[in-house]
């Protein structure tokens, strides 16, 4: 697939919780909607700050620097309202490319 003229789908899910946030991703997070993804997880955080944000990576087929920079913003975002932020679920190619970039651990501590 041709990234330029073809961007990658990806789609999102917001549900609060009792007590937390969960955000769950599909598809695949590059530069091609880097926007896309900032706006799904700041607006999450901010309209419920202070509270645990969750994200579920579950069908996360593929993500790059551009995404991974997305998922390190929420996640101060998160810190600044006093809220927490933990990756979930990751696996696969995805998570292999968190670890290699000694950012996975961090991501899913919930700090």
């Amino acid at each position: 697939m041709d990234r330029a003229t073809n961007p990658p789908q990806a789609t999102h899910e917001v549900e609060v919780l009792d007590n937390s946030v969960r955000i769950t991703l599909a598809g695949e997070f590059d530069l091609a909607n880097e926007q896309a993804l900032t706006s799904w997880l700041v607006d999450a955080i901010k309209a419920d700050p202070g509270r645990p944000v969750e994200v579920d990576m579950h069908d996360v087929g593929f993500i790059d620097s551009s995404g991974i920079r997305v998922l390190l913003q929420a996640h101060a975002v998160a810190a600044q309202h006093g809220g927490t932020f933990r990756l979930t679920r990751a696996s696969g190619a995805v998570r292999e490319v968190l670890e290699i970039v000694a950012v996975y651990d961090h991501l899913t501590a919930g700090g």
